[in-house]
């Protein structure tokens, strides 16, 4: 199952992504957070080509992935929130949209058969090709995460 909705259109900030994911709250968690399995996921997509985690509030991560005409593209950022198969929040900024400062949640909750998984991408007012952007990119990485746990 997938829902995605935009809270009241351009004006406000968030893209809500909701996922069902086979595995448990643990395993989804690790998914999401231990950098060999970031690369079994979001790697596999292609693209992704580094992932490093320093998983504490506080701690920072740093993607790096291949763009289309060979640049390299990051996504970096730090943590806010660790809790342990629960939630993620973290700060979020792009090379491609240097000018923007957001902030991205995963909320984990157990579930009949896995996970019930939702991402709120927040920080996006006014912008609504970022918005587009990540809403396409979101629900392509969430459905490589679903295939692979």
């Amino acid at each position: 199952m997938e829902r995605r909705e935009a809270k009241g259109g351009w004006q406000k900030d968030a893209l809500t992504i909701v996922r069902e994911i086979r595995g448990t709250p643990e395993e989804v968690f690790r998914a999401l957070t231990d950098p060999e399995e970031i690369m079994k996921w979001w790697g596999a997509r292609g693209g992704l080509t580094r992932a490093h985690v320093n998983l504490r509030p506080g701690g920072e991560y740093r993607f790096e992935f291949e763009g289309a005409g060979g640049e390299t593209r990051w996504v970096k950022g730090q943590y806010q929130v660790a809790e342990p198969s629960r939630r993620i929040v973290k700060t979020w900024f792009s090379s491609r949209h240097p000018d923007l400062r957001n902030s991205v949640e995963f909320r984990l909750e157990p579930a009949d058969g896995g996970t019930h998984l939702t991402l709120v991408h927040s920080g996006l007012a006014g912008r609504p090709e970022v918005f587009q952007e990540y809403e396409k990119s979101w629900t392509d990485a969430l459905g490589s995460l679903a295939s692979k746990t």
